[in-house]
């Protein structure tokens, strides 16, 4: 059974129906009338995905393999979603490596260069294997193809590239093109993409009737098409570096493990981490972790006992107690001042390192995290996000480089 078949039969309806309508208002979106491929917008693709289907969840945050993950009881499944013109086989870009660039030019040999783009290729699913809490071999391409008047689901396997089989060596001036018994893939120099030869797996095509003037339908459709689906949620972003040195201190912050001693000569914990809080932010933004912030900011503030602490969950779905600690509350940090059970101990102050250091980055005990580690995940900060009016669950991903800047002068922050 494919995962597709694995959805709710009527969230596999609904999500049609939108495509359906989505597929009816192509004339808002182009200049050209009369076209009879109807037009789809990535974005929407993924906002759909997510807020269709009740077990799916968007997880993309820039330019991560896994666009959506879906669970099934257990298992957690990753699902990459792509879209293009006509039903046939044909390459399509699946991962964009222009911060490695400089590292894969070096390389003259064929051979070599192809194992070289795949091993990056599969150090960075491995990641979002981590990053997720996915296998590696249950994961899926869903990706929709367009037609004159319709639209076409498919879905294929999305699995590592297999670095044992390497084959079919193809070296052009523009590119180079190999395969692993599974799957072909191409390499293209000026644009540093690795490309993915799809072939058509159809599981479901469905027609779509293009409005020839959809404005007065949009009104009418507008409330019914985001009202049910539309969830009012507060979000922030936080860097993970210092925001007034711009770079990851090698003795605080993400790697706070590598300070002095608290105490005597005992070094501290080799997960121990927090991510900086700058006291710009919490003036700028004083009512995301609590109704007020000023209060803890007081001088005296080291004799209060309640500092803010929640539930912090992670994209992996693992929740773990967190909480704001410091001159200023300057440290966000997992484990909590409150809570002495038996789940604090299991995730107590180490667990936030431990999910970022280990199981995101794959960093060795005792190597410090630099701004080069995480730009070569294309990030640099994280986005932070909860209901309005309950601070106390809140949300943890990463976010794309440069997005905290953005937040932060009111600029608008791109997926």
């Amino acid at each position: 059974m494919s995962v597709w078949q694995r959805y709710p039969k009527e969230e596999r309806q609904r999500y049609i129906q939108f495509w359906q309508i989505y597929g009816a208002l192509s004339n808002l979106f182009r200049q050209k009338k009369g076209d009879l491929i109807p037009y789809l917008d990535s974005k929407f693709q993924e906002t759909v995905f997510d807020k269709i289907f009740s077990n799916s969840e968007n997880k993309d945050i820039g330019n991560t393999p896994h666009d959506i993950l879906s669970v099934f009881g257990d298992e957690r499944i990753g699902v990459g979603l792509k879209t293009w013109v006509n039903s046939k086989p044909s390459f399509q870009k699946v991962m964009q490596l222009k911060r490695f660039q400089n590292e894969i030019n070096a390389i003259k040999n064929s051979e070599e260069l192809a194992y070289k783009i795949s091993e990056i290729k599969n150090q960075r699913m491995i990641q979002d294997y981590a990053r997720l809490g996915l296998s590696e071999d249950s994961n899926v391409y869903h990706y929709v193809t367009r037609d004159k008047g319709s639209f076409t689901i498919n879905e294929c396997a999305y699995p590592l590239v297999d670095l044992n089989n390497l084959r079919d060596f193809q070296l052009e001036k523009s590119s180079i093109s190999w395969s692993d018994g599974k799957k072909e893939y191409k390499y293209t120099f000026a644009d540093s993409q690795i490309l993915q030869k799809f072939d058509i797996a159809e599981q479901e095509t469905f027609e779509i009737q293009i409005i020839q003037d959809p404005f007065e339908f949009l009104l009418n459709a507008y409330q019914e098409f985001i009202s049910p689906y539309q969830e009012k949620i507060v979000e922030i972003y936080l860097p993970l570096y210092s925001y007034k040195y711009k770079t990851v201190k090698a003795h605080s912050g993400l790697n706070s493990w590598n300070g002095s001693p608290k105490s005597g000569n005992t070094p501290r914990p080799l997960n121990e981490v927090y991510i900086p809080v700058p006291i710009e932010f919490h003036r700028k933004h004083p009512d995301f972790f609590v109704p007020d912030i000023e209060p803890y900011l007081k001088e005296n503030r080291k004799k209060r006992t309640d500092n803010p602490h929640f539930r912090l969950q992670l994209p992996n779905g693992k929740t773990i107690p967190a909480s704001l600690t410091g001159d200023n509350m300057k440290n966000l940090q997992s484990g909590s001042l409150t809570e002495k059970d038996e789940n604090n101990k299991k995730y107590g102050q180490s667990a936030l390192g431990y999910w970022l250091l280990r199981e995101v980055l794959k960093l060795e005990e005792g190597e410090k995290v630099t701004l080069e580690h995480l730009h070569k995940m294309e990030t640099d900060c994280v986005r932070l996000w909860r209901k309005k009016g309950d601070y106390s669950l809140i949300h943890i991903d990463f976010a794309p480089i440069g997005a905290f800047e953005k937040f932060m002068n009111d600029e608008e922050v791109e997926d």
